[in-house]
């Protein structure tokens, strides 16, 4: 069931499922293009639905199993972290996706987006089929423009709203937010006092 790390063209959607801990997948539903799938399997998961085996094998090379051949808290959380630790080295502008209902994935989560690294945790497969692009909350497009603003000396920042939004949509580029989604959050920093408008000029409050 064990298989090397394999190489992941890029850019490419990447989906960990958390099958210890999300049993219900039907691997069917999914219609991304340039997709990659691992499965982590516990030790203890002896038995595998025939179904979810036919529609993995219809995807050929696109899925890999995963075995967690030892026991003890967390051991499959721990292979999934790996992973997607050696796969986001090699392929940084890739989109991570882990299927599981474990929280304990969302402070790792925030990490890798201050690292501008795409990644989210859903608790459906439902949540990923059907869409051509992810959809990636506010937070965390606010996030990763936060911090790469934040990293940019404040002489060099955008000083009026015009350039900050051209700015903050080179930034995102590769996540595709709408142009509203920039526009809420510029709303959002201004609403909160992270950005000040005054005569005309920006002032950041980082």
């Amino acid at each position: 069931m064990n298989s090397p790390l394999v190489e992941i063209p890029a850019p490419a959607t990447i989906l960990f499922i958390d099958y210890e801990n999300v049993t219900q997948v039907k691997l069917s539903s999914l219609q991304q293009p340039n997709l990659k799938i691992f499965i982590f399997v516990g030790c203890s998961q002896v038995k595998i639905p025939f179904e979810l085996v036919r529609e993995a094998h219809q995807l050929g090379a696109s899925v890999e199993w995963i075995g967690v051949e030892g026991t003890g808290p967390n051991a499959l959380d721990f292979h999934i972290v790996f992973y997607l630790g050696q796969i986001s080295i090699r392929s940084p502008t890739s989109n991570y996706i882990i299927l599981s209902r474990d929280r304990g994935f969302d402070p790792l989560i925030q990490h890798l987006a201050k690292l501008g690294i795409s990644c989210r945790r859903i608790e459906r497969l439902e949540l990923l089929s059907g869409e051509p692009d992810l959809i990636l909350s506010q937070e965390f497009l606010s996030e990763i423009a936060f911090s790469k603003l934040s990293a940019v000396a404040a002489k060099s920042r955008p000083k009026k709203r015009s350039t900050l939004y051209t700015y903050i949509k080179s930034i995102l580029t590769k996540y595709h937010p709408s142009n509203a989604e920039i526009e809420k959050l510029l709303d959002t920093w201004f609403t909160t006092g992270k950005v000040i408008e005054s005569k005309d000029k920006i002032n950041y409050k980082f």
